[in-house]
């Protein structure tokens, strides 16, 4: 530091200073004051006329009365107590949540490299799969008709469960780093922040949900009754949300958007060798019209 004081009138007080140092060049009329202070006390200045201006600074009687004031200001006044406030945040938890979400619905919006990806992304794997195994829901009269279309299903809840995941820990990390810039600013709590997250989510997901249904129950030819077609919405509705927020959990405990991907891989398998398996069982009455039975594990 080599000068702490006021400024003046056109930099009357900055340029007297340096003024009074012998050596240093006087400014020229019309001279920008803050170019020639910087020009005055640049590195070569100082080894050229052998001086430090941070050490001059502090033998000044600028320094010391400088000194003095911060001192003086430093003590509390007699009676008076420490600075407290009855909350940490100014507004309650409530408009911090209600800020928070209107924060992200908006920041959702205006991501379509995020959301409309994942749900164009739905829709043509809905497409595909359906094609694939176009009407084989209305062929279920063997036992491995039945492991086709169980696998189909298995196969499309796991892929796009697994893109909705890896396509989310990027956009979380940089919400995640937006947050931490505003919670150090006091602006709200974290739980505010991670409810709103969590909410703001849903829409999306629901959205994705009914393409699935739309398009795989009438291309498959799975049973159409509305028990079924609500119950396969809801399936994977929770399905969708829990890789998603899988994505959101790898990225809070996680330092990088690295280290949570090669986490998310672990979850992968584990979610795969936990998903069960079928066992087909001997039927008991050999003169049933039901051709097989199937145990699910």
């Amino acid at each position: 530091m080599i000068y702490t004081g006021p400024l003046g009138q056109h930099s009357s007080h900055v340029i007297q200073y340096f003024e009074s140092i012998p050596g240093v060049a006087k400014i020229k009329d019309n001279y920008n004051p803050a170019t020639w202070m910087l020009e005055v006390t640049s590195q070569s200045v100082e080894i050229e006329l052998n001086m430090d201006f941070a050490k001059i600074y502090k033998e000044s009687a600028l320094y010391k009365s400088n000194y003095e004031l911060a001192q003086e200001l430093s003590k509390p006044d007699p009676g008076s107590s420490d600075l407290h406030f009855e909350r940490t945040f100014a507004q309650s938890w409530w408009e911090q949540f209600k800020s928070c979400l209107w924060k992200m619905s908006l920041s959702y919006w205006r991501s379509p490299a995020y959301n409309l990806m994942r749900i164009f992304h739905t829709l043509v794997s809905s497409l595909i799969f359906g094609l694939l195994f176009w009407k084989q829901g209305q062929k279920i009269d063997t036992q491995q008709n039945l492991f086709t279309v169980l696998g189909a299903i298995y196969g499309l809840v796991i892929f796009l469960g697994v893109n909705n995941c890896t396509s989310a820990l990027q956009y979380f990390e940089t919400e995640r780093n937006v947050m931490y810039r505003e919670r150090f600013a006091g602006m709200y709590s974290a739980f505010a922040f991670a409810l709103a997250q969590v909410v703001t989510e849903i829409p999306y997901i629901f959205i994705q949900s009914a393409e699935f249904v739309i398009i795989i129950y009438p291309m498959m030819g799975l049973y159409g009754s509305a028990y079924k077609v609500f119950w396969s919405l809801y399936s994977m509705f929770c399905n969708l949300l829990s890789f998603n927020y899988l994505a959101l959990f790898l990225i809070s405990i996680t330092p990088n958007f690295m280290l949570a991907a090669i986490l998310q891989s672990l979850f992968f398998v584990a979610f795969n060798l936990f998903a069960g398996f079928l066992i087909p069982l001997p039927l008991q009455d050999p003169t049933s019209e039901k051709r097989f039975s199937i145990k699910v594990i």
